[in-house]
């Protein structure tokens, strides 16, 4: 640890009053010239927050605070009073670049003070919001916040971009689709994002990927994985991904019902653009390849993901047998580096197959994602029972341990 940090990483405090906390700011008075401070895995009320809050302001040499799992236990109503304490602080903090706020189920409850902090901290980079409940309505006032944060950051010509955005699992779903593509096409410098896990489906994907993302020519990583991209979302995908190709580092899309037709579509777009020179990493487990877009895809890795590491396929519809899987291995033993990950777990499809059975199984691929679709509409739209599923889950999750 560097001795220009501040930590109480995963000590389990509970700290409910000044008094409680006194001990800790005053260790935290004696690091000159202190730059980061992580809090993670303890949990603080109101009063030690107003606390905090007072002796974090005088720190202007802070680059980075670390906030993860800091509520555990609180009620729905002291995280909002506790951040209303914090944030401002932070808003007087030159150089803070890094915020990591995940695990502390702010939810619909406590978005406000996170969206008008978010909007006016002009030099934040990086901004790390994973597993917080929010859900369409909240998710969508945080990129709108983000989004405001891109127009002031032009007006005081701050010298920090918006590079990262973590906001995974957070139930964001199609419904805050239109405000995170207005919020990264704003943000035009980005270079990391990563929504898994979020609900979003097939229409919501290609909104993001052709609205948001069509213009962001310094992405390097890219994690999608656990939404529903179907064969829709892989034509955006295909659509976009040369505007990527010489930055493009990472890119995660596995377990997003890709599915067959969607496998060669995506094959094909990779051998199409030419290059990935930088493309470490490509996650594309549990999609429902089949041979056909393997083919693809190890033509590409042959011509055009020239400095792949890691390749993820399990989980497909092939032989963990095919010879495919040999001409992949013999790829990467030739270059002397990279690797397919464990094909442990396959559905395999038959050899025999007729063309007919085939096409039938693309039909039941589209029939299993509008049944997936159907499953999940609900009360997105419904912006009343939002708000009391928001507030719900909020509340739950604001009384249990994260």
């Amino acid at each position: 640890m560097s001795d220009k940090t501040f930590s109480l990483k995963d000590q389990s405090l509970k700290l409910d009053t000044a008094a409680d906390i006194a001990p800790f700011i005053e260790k935290l008075e004696q690091i000159d010239g202190v730059e980061a401070v992580d809090l993670s895995g303890n949990t603080f009320g109101v009063e030690a927050s107003e606390a905090l809050a007072k002796a974090l302001k005088t720190k202007k040499t802070l680059k980075e605070v670390n906030f993860a799992d800091m509520f555990t236990g609180r009620l729905k109503d002291e995280i909002p009073a506790c951040l209303e304490f914090l944030l401002p602080a932070l808003l007087e903090l030159p150089d803070l670049i890094k915020i990591n706020l995940s695990d502390n189920a702010l939810g619909l409850s406590a978005v406000d003070p996170l969206s008008d902090f978010l909007s006016k901290h002009t030099p934040l980079r990086e901004l790390i919001l994973a597993n917080n409940g929010f859900g369409p309505l909240a998710g969508a006032k945080v990129a709108s916040a983000l989004e405001d944060l891109a127009k002031a950051k032009e007006e005081v010509k701050s010298p920090y971009a918006l590079e990262t955005v973590i906001c995974g699992r957070n139930r964001l779903e199609n419904g805050s689709m239109e405000a995170w593509s207005a919020c990264f096409a704003a943000n035009k410098e980005i270079k990391e994002i990563r929504l898994y896990q979020n609900g979003i489906r097939q229409e919501g994907i290609e909104l993001l990927l052709t609205s948001g993302l069509s213009n962001s020519k310094k992405l390097q990583k890219l994690d999608l994985q656990d939404n529903t991209f179907t064969v829709k979302g892989a034509l955006a995908l295909a659509k976009v991904i040369p505007n990527w190709a010489d930055e493009l580092i990472e890119l995660g899309i596995g377990d997003c019902l890709l599915s067959a037709r969607g496998g060669v579509v995506l094959g094909q777009a990779l051998i199409d653009v030419g290059r990935f020179p930088k493309l470490e990493t490509l996650r594309l487990q549990y999609n429902e390849i089949d041979a056909e877009g393997v083919e693809l895809i190890t033509t590409a890795l042959r011509n055009t993901m020239y400095n792949l590491k890691k390749l993820e396929l399990n989980g497909n519809k092939f032989s963990e047998d095919h010879p495919l899987v040999g001409k992949i291995n013999d790829l990467f033993e030739d270059r002397g580096f990279g690797e397919l990950d464990d094909l442990s777990d396959m559905e395999e499809d038959s050899e025999d197959e007729n063309e007919d059975e085939s096409e039938e199984e693309e039909d039941e691929d589209e029939a299993r994602s509008e049944a997936l679709e159907r499953d999940l509409d609900g009360a997105e739209n419904e912006e009343v029972a939002e708000e009391n599923r928001d507030d719900e889950i909020a509340a739950k999750m604001g009384t249990l341990s994260i």
